[in-house]
């Protein structure tokens, strides 16, 4: 068993819970390059003044991990030697940066101090990593195309990823097979990583510092997963108050018309549909002063973001089949098929054994007219009801002229509608410093997507028979809460507790409108819920299913316990982590019924030359019938990590990692 969690660290098979901390190491030498122990080690961070301090080892070496992703200044002060001063040691997430460092003997009042920055080069581990640093992240753009910018958008640049949204896959594996952190805990839904999804667990983009995409070589640390993983780092402020406001606009007035608008324009000449966009937020952050209260600088820090996104997006014209003005009263004198050959309307009342003795026959309506009182009472309430609040269909496609093939099939053209996406994201980050040796941060996000018809009604049939896409709700948060203890100058502990929220539910715009005194199919659960959903297999279906959703909620914990004992840095940790992936839903609840022309078809038949399954309708003859309960199913997946690893440097030129891990999710 160990043998095979070796292999697997061995060649990083996956990860979990990567903190997005990084490390500045390296080893402090006299000028003869003798190791020279007990330095005092000072890593401040520019752009809020605080320090980690830590000391050097016997033979020389030092360590200061869990670092925020920013620029430090390193300062190393020993007896008998000059300070020594590195500026612009920039950390960036999930790295690790190496600075040695060769002593000059002198006072340590006298200061050596160097401004040039420190060449990135992984050479502490073995790991594969594309760093996405906070100045692309704030200038590099991205498209605003029908939904709130993702950081998603940023990952695509990284020679690591192929694919995007849903099919983003890392480092060669496969789609959804990946996973993602926000501040050290995972982001993921549903034991699978879905990038539409999760951008809506994630804070604004503006609220995001930096980013890093592993897909390599990991250590012992990181577990679960395969393929790679994306550590995102929340930004914090700083000891400057700063901020941004920001709209990124489009408008059809802005776009030009496309090769073939001008057939199916809104207005004559113009080729253009509607299209109006805004993504505009604004940020603020800095550090907690109060007056004559409190000053924070140097100890305490906020970061504020929010962004919000508001669309208005005309559809393409839809050609649907809807039934003749006469069939609602029985009428298919008129009815063809494809080929423009009558199509007889046979009563499915009158189905009786073939004299012959070879199957069933049936009795043509005469004049292929079905008389009212054969009509099914449900058929006439939800033609009523459907007539009350949406009007009449009647096809309206130029190629509608009655007497014509047209009327009947693709005979209704739809020109209207609109669709609106409103998002709204709001973020709070706050850092504090109890004291040098502890330090805490809470950060939580929140999230509000709605897809909804716009002002222009539904892209299709109008309410009640519309069918097309269904009315969305989405709520997610994201929460954390990160503390430092720094022990010793030689043991550091990470801890990090928080998780997600994701709320996500689908449904008809039907739903929830009093149905019960307007429409009801007999013995359906609750038709108070929804219009009936209404299927045809030559017509545009009427109404569609109501609420189909899932709740997500996760909790998770880690522990990460640094110790420097010599070359060696050790360290231990733990991970669990809670997933829960609630199915709910009533799609059915009010009834479904699915209607077939071989309702009113000869017996037997199964080619379209005969029968209509409008005639079906009216006359009840359904061939699928289907209600259901309110439906909640629950399951929950437990993980639990442990491992325990070793940074040796055996020398300038040579380090080890090694480590086993254990891990384990109890099934569901």
């Amino acid at each position: 068993m160990l043998w095979r969690l070796f292999l697997v660290t061995i060649l990083g098979a996956g990860l979990y819970a990567q903190t997005e901390r990084g490390n500045i190491t390296g080893a402090v030498s006299d000028p003869s390059g003798a190791a020279v122990p007990g330095a005092a080690v000072a890593i401040v961070h520019v752009a809020t003044n605080t320090a980690m301090n830590v000391q050097t080892t016997r033979a020389g070496e030092y360590n200061a991990p869990n670092l925020m992703p920013g620029v430090y200044r390193v300062e190393i002060t020993a007896d008998g030697f000059k300070r020594f001063i590195q500026d612009r040691v920039t950390v960036t997430a999930a790295a690790t940066v190496r600075l040695d460092v060769r002593l000059q003997v002198g006072q340590v009042s006298e200061t050596v101090e160097v401004s040039s920055s420190v060449v990135q080069i992984q050479t502490e581990n073995a790991k594969v990593t594309t760093a996405v640093q906070n100045k692309l992240v704030d200038e590099l753009p991205l498209v605003v195309g029908g939904e709130m910018r993702s950081p998603f958008g940023l990952v695509t640049i990284t020679p690591e990823a192929r694919g995007g949204g849903s099919n983003l896959s890392l480092g060669g594996g496969q789609a959804r097979a990946w996973d993602a952190t926000l501040d050290g805990l995972s982001t993921t839904t549903n034991r699978s990583a879905d990038a539409v999804e999760i951008a809506y667990i994630a804070p604004s983009l503006e609220a995001i510092t930096e980013f890093a995409v592993d897909t390599n070589g990991f250590k012992a640390e990181y577990g679960q997963a395969g393929g790679g993983v994306m550590t995102f780092s929340s930004k914090s402020g700083t000891n400057m108050l700063h901020g941004s406001a920001y709209e990124f606009l489009r408008n059809e007035k802005f776009d030009a018309a496309g090769y073939f608008a001008n057939a199916t324009a809104r207005t004559p000449g113009s080729g253009r549909a509607v299209y109006k966009q805004h993504d505009f937020g604004a940020t603020v952050g800095g550090p907690v002063v109060l007056p004559k209260i409190y000053d924070g600088r140097n100890r305490t820090f906020f970061f504020v973001g929010y962004e919000g996104f508001r669309n208005r997006v005309g559809a393409n014209d839809l050609i649907l089949s809807v039934p003749a003005p006469e069939m609602y009263q029985g009428d298919f004198s008129r009815l063809v098929n494809a080929n423009n050959q009558p199509l007889t309307i046979y009563d499915p009342a009158s189905t009786r054994p073939n004299p012959s003795g070879s199957g069933f026959i049936r009795d043509p309506f005469p004049t292929n007219q079905i008389p009212r009182g054969k009509f099914s009472p449900a058929a006439n309430r939800i033609i009523q009801s459907a007539r009350d609040l949406g009007g009449e269909l009647r096809p309206n496609a130029p190629t509608a002229v009655p007497g014509t093939i047209g009327y009947l099939r693709q005979n209704y053209v739809s020109t209207g509608g609109s669709i609106v996406t409103p998002t709204d994201k709001g973020s709070l980050k706050i850092d504090h410093a109890l004291s040098d040796n502890h330090r805490l941060s809470f950060f939580r996000n929140q999230t509000s997507f709605r897809r909804e018809i716009g002002p222009g009604g539904p892209r299709g049939l109008p309410l009640p028979y519309y069918s097309g896409a269904q009315v969305q709700a989405f709520d997610t948060t994201a929460y954390r809460m990160n503390y430092d203890w720094a022990i010793s100058p030689r043991m550091l502990n990470h801890f990090s507790i928080g998780g997600n929220t994701f709320f996500k539910n689908s449904f008809s715009p039907n739903s929830g409108k009093d149905w019960k005194d307007k429409v009801c199919i007999r013995n359906v659960v609750d038709c108070n819920v929804n219009f009936p959903h209404i299927q045809f297999t030559e017509f545009t279906k009427w109404g569609d299913t109501t609420y189909n959703g899932t709740e997500q909620p996760m909790w998770a914990m880690k522990d990460d316990l640094s110790y420097i004992r010599g070359s060696h840095t050790f360290k231990f940790g733990y991970a669990f982590q809670s997933q829960r992936a609630n199915g709910f839903g009533q799609q059915d609840i009010s009834g479904r019924a699915d209607f077939s022309f071989l309702g009113t078809s000869v017996p037997g038949a199964t080619s379209n030359t005969s029968g209509s399954s409008f005639a079906s309708f009216l006359l009840g003859e359904a061939n699928l019938g289907r209600t259901e309960t309110v439906r909640f199913v629950a399951q929950l997946y437990r993980y639990h990590g442990f491992y325990v690893q070793d940074d040796w440097r055996v020398n300038r030129r040579l380090t080890f990692n090694f480590g086993v891990r254990y891990e384990f999710t109890k099934p569901p």
